[in-house]
């Protein structure tokens, strides 16, 4: 077993040559808000699928290494989506149907001999497996629930908890500085409500947009370049900077893309989808900029961003680890009553191709990969004493996309523990010891393709932002002086909230269930109209109805959506006139 050595004392940031070089892993929990909005293929479905397969494997393999005494092993962002959805024990009932659903379909598949003896022979690999997660499930569900679970970890120094805006909107996107404010006193309130706050926050799509005109993803582009990012129409309102509203909210610390730094530092633009090639240490260049923090233009709110050459290795758009011949091919399916039983094999290959999945191997190639991964940090911080290197990754990808992601993760821990030259850091502890004295102007990016804008605007998504803008539009006019009963403002402020969710355009763009992401956009935008039309109707101090959002047809979610459960800030940015603003 490997013994974890003793923490740095905090002031060692001085130390000079003898410093370790720091791995800062980031996860970034979120799935957008899908309780009683569909079940199957998309819905509620999606929501067990990241629950069970990634978030519980993930905290079992964190829960293992904390009792074998790990400290600071990663930081882990968790959006109040995802928190609210995970606090509801209607879905931790459900979970646990699944899972017991999982292990019957193992049984089925043990009798289903139309797919060969090594793919029925995997049958009890898989009823094992969804036992055990059932069971740990049981177990942090007596134990409070994952929330819980992830707080004491936190309290315990071994992770530390990014807060993130309510419903994960686009913020650079957003024309409204007040909707900014909102969404940031909404979420960060949300994070405080199950676990202590240390000021980190996880900007939605790793998005930044300084000060300056915000782009019209309404109207046509001026122009669009060959990855596929609009040259966007400007007005000539100049706003804030984000890190200016960071700042106003106590943030000290926030995620961007590596891109992000090396362009503010006058990095060459180049194909942001192949995986850099490493950079050595000192040259001077730009990518430097990488290996520590640096604060955003006049303010105090530290950047920190993803080392592409380091961070491709496990996912990329165009390579990674999960892709691997003995990995367990999320695609091949095999139909119903059987689970996912087939390797990659070869990527070319069509899913009715694959050979049988070898769990004993996949799990060799984990630990490969695993001590490949460790050898890339080695390398990279090698002549840069105390450097840093982050690597962030969505949760969902270990275990969910990547059924052998959780064990990589673990290996990668327990090795970088065992190496004096190296050592895990989340990234509020790298704050504390070293905090970066260098400053930038950050350019508008994000962590999409070509990490611009590509990946939420294009002519396909135009309808949904003009669609976001009119709502909005008509929710401000409609609110205006207090109209309405609180139950109506705060139902319509909470529709208005989740259709910010920037995960509409992106499953428009990125071809994951796009007709999903315009039927949430369609409903939740028909609601917003109808609670306009019963306001407007309405009188200030008049009996609320039973609850029901009144109905113009069948469309997922006819109750009022329960988040935000306070949408008091967006009541007071959309009617600053209204009994929600500050101290009204």
């Amino acid at each position: 077993m490997v013994t974890p050595r003793d923490v740095p004392d905090p002031e060692r940031g001085a130390a000079g040559d003898t410093a370790p070089g720091e791995l800062a892993l980031v996860l970034h929990t979120h799935l957008p808000y899908l309780a009683g909005h569909g079940v199957w293929p998309v819905g509620e479905e999606w929501l067990l699928q990241a629950w069970g397969t990634s978030w519980l494997p993930v905290t079992r393999t964190l829960e293992r290494l904390a009792d074998a005494g790990h400290r600071g092993l990663l930081t882990l962002s968790v959006t109040p989506t995802t928190a609210w959805q995970l606090a509801d024990p209607r879905l931790a009932d459900e979970l646990a149907g699944w899972l017991a659903a999982a292990m019957w379909r193992s049984e089925e598949q043990r009798w289903h001999h139309r797919m060969g003896p090594e793919v029925t022979a995997l049958a009890t690999h898989w009823w094992r497996h969804f036992r055990l997660l059932g069971e740990y499930h049981a177990d942090v569900q007596q134990r409070g629930g994952l929330l819980a679970v992830w707080d004491g970890l936190a309290r315990t120094g071994v992770i530390e908890l990014l807060a993130g805006p309510a419903t994960h909107p686009y913020l650079s996107l957003e024309p409204d500085p007040a909707l900014i404010d909102a969404q940031l006193t909404t979420g960060i309130a949300a994070h405080g409500s199950w676990t202590r706050w240390t000021g980190g926050l996880w900007p939605p799509e790793l998005g930044y947009r300084p000060a300056g005109p915000v782009g019209d993803p309404t109207v046509a582009p001026l122009g669009v370049d060959g990855d596929g990012t609009p040259d966007l129409v400007r007005d000539d309102r100049v706003l804030p900077g984000l890190e200016a509203h960071y700042a106003a909210h106590g943030v000290t610390h926030v995620m961007v893309d590596g891109p992000t730094l090396v362009r503010a530092a006058g990095g060459a633009e180049r194909d942001w989808t192949r995986r850099p090639e490493p950079v050595q240490a000192g040259t001077n260049a730009v990518e430097d900029v990488l290996h520590d923090g640096v604060r955003i233009g006049e303010s105090d709110v530290v950047a920190f961003a993803r080392d592409l050459s380091v961070a491709y290795h496990v996912w990329s758009p165009s390579e990674g680890y999960p892709g691997s011949a003995w990995y367990l091919d999320h695609h091949a399916t095999g139909g119903f009553g059987v689970h996912r039983s087939w390797r990659v094999t070869d990527r070319s290959l069509p899913p009715d191709a694959k050979e049988p999945y070898r769990p004993d191997r996949a799990q060799q190639q984990a630990a490969q990969d695993a001590a490949h991964f460790v050898g890339v940090v080695r390398d990279t911080l090698a002549d840069r004493p105390g450097g840093l290197v982050v690597a962030a990754y969505d949760t969902e990808l270990l275990g969910h996309w990547w059924h052998e992601g959780p064990s990589w993760l673990g290996q990668v821990l327990e090795l970088v523990a065992a190496d004096p030259s190296l050592r895990t850091t989340t990234l509020v502890s790298r704050l504390e010891r070293r905090p970066p004295q260098r400053r930038l102007a950050l350019p508008e990016s994000s962590w999409g393709y070509a990490k611009g804008h590509a990946s939420w605007v294009t002519e396909e998504t135009r309808p949904v932002w003009v669609t976001l803008r009119a709502t909005t539009a008509r929710a401000r006019a409609t609110l205006a002086g207090g109209r309405g009963t609180s139950t109506l403002r705060r139902a319509l402020a909470r529709e208005l909230a989740l259709l910010h969710a920037s995960d509409w355009p992106f499953m428009m763009t990125r071809g994951r269930s796009p007709g999903y992401a315009l039927e949430r956009v369609a409903g939740h935008a028909d609601r917003v109209h109808r609670l306009c039309d019963a306001l407007s109707a309405s009188t200030p101090g008049s009996t609320p109805g039973d609850g029901m959002i009144p109905s113009s047809g069948p469309v997922h979610g006819e109750h009022a959506s329960p988040v935000p459960p306070d949408p008091s800030a967006f009541l007071a940015a959309l009617d600053p006139d209204g009994p929600e603003r500050s101290g009204a």
